[in-house]
């Protein structure tokens, strides 16, 4: 018989099925495989079912009791055996039939342990195919879990590498999105004696990148869940935030663009430097941390209710007592800021906040220092004074008074101050139109911090001892 036929033989034979499978001794279980173990050389289905009646007569009990006839019947095929498993071919010797192999030998290891040798080779087929890398201190050997790769802890040309997601494409992307921090070597807002040596500074590797998050895309997105926007300037997008793992809501600043030259990176990094110098103050808005992000700068603060300029607009500072009080705690901003070599040079309403009953400076990015060592960068036109238009940079810290008295004499007239034209020229030289409604001695003290001559005007810590601030200190002087 050809081998068509035992094919076809073979599909007959896993249709049968026993119709008692209960009376099935052990001796007999399967006589479709002891058909194939004899040494006919090819038998048709009836041939195959005459034999096993002969052996039956011959005293070889294959069936409890009853006939082969009545237990072995024909039925629909089975689902559960597969067609193919006796697909063997019929005219080879039973020597050459291939033994069935196990179920755990069958079974793909999942595990496995290379050869040292091929430690170079995986590597870089990793590496190519953007798999995802671990470390692990458990084991020391390279090791294939799935399709991870797992290396020793101790392997240094991996100890830098995250973890990033299973998508191929999305791996790499992130992997090009990855941007260094610049590393500060020095605070320009720092004493000479504070900065870092260079024998303290630590060396960057080459292959260490900056911080990306857990899940190697962004550590923005980890750590905060994004609220809303609330505030746009002209450099930045300030957005309210919750941390993940504290709970605690937060303000976080991004540049509108990304920041790829070391001279853009310079001047971003003004407002983080000048806060970290300043330190913690009750009446400036308080930093957290900082971080490079796809070339974007993220600047975390904390979170704010609202701005002067947005509480003129709902009219809640239209009593001088209560614009004292903002010129007093600002004042004693100003004074900080100052003891520390440091002149804030963009002091308006949109940078004054308030939370919590207290009113902060914020938003430092003017910032630069009293000796004139750092460029200046000028800040809003309409509250600069005349010295700072005509480029005399030799009292700092008495613009900052004037662009204070600015500020509040806009909060105190209830108008913004003009950006040019004859009234703007007018306010430079100490001529300001009266205040209806407000005591003299407030319009007086306007008048001090204003005044077009810089040596005239009261310093920070002067101004503090003004007698208008009684009332909001109880009689005693801070």
């Amino acid at each position: 018989m050809d081998s068509q036929e035992g094919i076809c033989l073979s599909q007959q034979l896993s249709q049968v099925r026993l119709a008692n499978p209960q009376n099935t001794t052990d001796s007999s279980t399967d006589w479709t495989v002891r058909a194939l173990r004899d040494d006919l050389p090819c038998m048709s289905l009836s041939q195959a079912q005459s034999g096993f009646q002969d052996r039956k007569m011959e005293g070889e009990e294959l069936l409890g009791e009853g006939d082969c006839s009545q237990d072995y019947v024909l039925c629909t095929p089975d689902f559960i055996t597969p067609v193919d498993q006796f697909c063997i071919d019929f005219d080879s010797s039973k020597e050459n039939v291939p033994a069935i192999g196990s179920l755990a030998a069958m079974t793909p290891m999942r595990t496995k342990r290379p050869r040292p040798d091929m430690l170079p080779v995986l590597l870089a087929s990793a590496k190519k195919a953007g798999t995802a890398v671990q470390s692990t201190s458990t084991n020391e050997m390279l090791e294939f879990h799935g399709e991870g790769l797992v290396m020793p802890e101790k392997n240094s040309e991996l100890e830098s590498v995250d973890l990033f997601p299973q998508n191929t494409r999305a791996r790499l992307s992130a992997l090009r999105r990855r941007v260094q921090s610049p590393t500060c070597l020095k605070n320009p807002f720092l004493p000479e004696s504070e900065e870092v040596a260079l024998t303290q500074r630590r060396k960057t590797p080459g292959l260490q990148g900056s911080y990306v998050g857990g899940s190697g895309l962004s550590r923005y997105r980890d750590d905060f869940h994004e609220i809303q926007e609330v505030g746009r300037g002209c450099f930045s997008r300030v957005f309210k935030t919750v941390n993940r793992i504290d709970g605690c809501f937060y303000a976080v600043k991004r540049s509108h663009r990304q920041l790829k030259l070391d001279s853009e990176r310079k001047e971003a990094l003004t407002e983080v430097q000048a806060l970290a110098a300043i330190g913690a103050h009750r009446n400036i808005v308080r930093y957290h941390t900082a971080w490079f992000e796809n070339d974007y700068l993220y600047i975390q603060t904390e979170l704010c209710e609202c701005n002067l300029s947005e509480m003129r607009a709902e009219g809640k500072l239209s009593v001088e007592k209560s614009l004292i009080d903002v010129l007093w705690q600002i004042t004693q901003a100003l004074a900080v800021v100052h003891s520390c070599g440091l002149a804030h040079l963009d002091v308006k309403p949109d940078n004054i906040y308030f939370t919590n009953g207290t009113f902060k400076l914020g938003d430092f990015g003017r910032a630069t220092r009293l000796d004139g060592t750092i460029t200046i960068e000028e800040g809003d036109s309409r509250y600069a004074s005349l010295e700072i238009i005509n480029d005399d940079y030799s009292d700092l810290h008495k613009a900052d008074i004037f662009a204070l008295g600015a500020t509040m004499y806009e909060l105190s007239r209830g108008l913004p101050l003009p950006s040019s034209g004859t009234q703007f020229q007018a306010i430079r030289h100490g001529k300001l139109n009266l205040l209806p409604g407000y005591s003299t001695p407030y319009q007086n003290l306007l008048k001090d911090m204003m005044n077009p001559d810089p040596g005239a005007r009261p310093s920070a810590e002067e101004l503090l001892k003004h007698h208008i601030f009684k009332k909001v200190t109880g009689g005693t002087e801070k």
